[in-house]
């Protein structure tokens, strides 16, 4: 059975000029088995966001082979691509970016409405979600009258 993550000998080096470059994942491995929880840690500037952008599908590698549910993502297309961001993998960025004169309710809609959902389900969608973390009762708050952690 394939893994669902792998990583194989994974290299992401940006260039800064002709004789500089910065060496974001130098020679990274990794396996991650369905329903297995994984934790990245390291220091600051050891290349953890790098290596999420890698798995998200936000960027790809300079070198090294990633493979999602035994498919190599170097061979997909930008729309095979934005439907796994859309469908597969879930973020939670450190940076909320959420829409701030939009209520809770638009900014957990606004995925929807380029998914094209018709705007009553999407409306029942957006609360179902709201309902699951514990925020229905938010949901024509705004993003600043909410805690961190509600925001995220």
């Amino acid at each position: 059975m394939a893994k669902l993550i792998e990583l194989r000998n994974v290299y992401k080096i940006y260039s800064e000029g002709l004789e500089s470059e910065v060496r974001a994942l130098d020679g990274v491995s990794l396996e991650v088995e369905r329903g297995e929880f994984v934790a990245v840690v390291g220091q600051s500037g050891s290349g953890k966001s790098t290596m999420m952008n890698v798995l998200g599908c936000l960027d790809i590698p300079t070198r090294g082979d990633y493979f999602l549910d035994g498919v190599d993502v170097r061979e997909l297309s930008d729309k095979e691509l934005s439907r796994i961001r859309n469908k597969q993998i879930g973020f939670i960025f450190q940076q909320y970016n959420l829409i701030q004169n939009l209520t809770v309710l638009e900014n957990v809609e606004l995925p929807l409405i380029y998914q094209g959902i018709d705007p009553i389900d999407r409306r029942e969608l957006a609360m179902e979600a709201l309902g699951r973390v514990g925020l229905a009762d938010r949901a024509q708050h705004k993003p600043t009258q909410m805690s961190g952690g509600q925001q995220q």
